[in-house]
């Protein structure tokens, strides 16, 4: 089956793949925080989009779907940006945190800063499925 794909094709089903590995990803690793922090939903729902739109692309192949998925992978570099900001914290006063804060913050184990620049990563390898460029087949 993946050897009737072109190149673009396989790129968006990479994409598509690391996108539900995302997902899994993100919905382990934001488990303890999903009931305090509602942003921490951003990254499971948007990669569970990300899944369907990207087979919904690789499957049907046409241009409404790949231009469709483009528009979902540059949004995909917001989601990148604020996921660093969300992750690289907020400035707070040491002062001003209360014991308990601290506490949670001495048992939260720290952010990484680039897990959120896997959108990106993804992104752009989807960007280069996806172009006009390198288009092997017509459908």
């Amino acid at each position: 089956m993946l050897k009737n794909y072109s190149l673009n094709r396989l790129l968006v089903l990479l994409a598509t793949a690391g996108f539900f590995f995302l997902t899994v990803d993100s919905l382990i690793e934001h488990w303890d925080i999903l009931k305090q922090e509602v942003w921490a939903y951003v990254p499971i729902v948007f990669g569970a989009v990300g899944v369907l739109m990207g087979a919904w692309a690789t499957v049907r192949w046409k241009e409404q779907c790949i231009r469709r998925f483009q528009v979902f992978l540059i949004a995909s570099f917001v989601v990148a940006a604020a996921g660093l900001y969300f992750h690289w914290g907020e400035d707070e006063d040491e002062k001003q945190a209360t014991a308990e804060q601290r506490e949670h913050e001495k048992n939260e184990k720290d952010k990484p800063l680039l897990a959120p620049l896997s959108f990106a990563g993804l992104a752009a390898v989807g960007l280069l499925g996806t172009t006009r460029k390198r288009q092997a087949e017509v459908i």
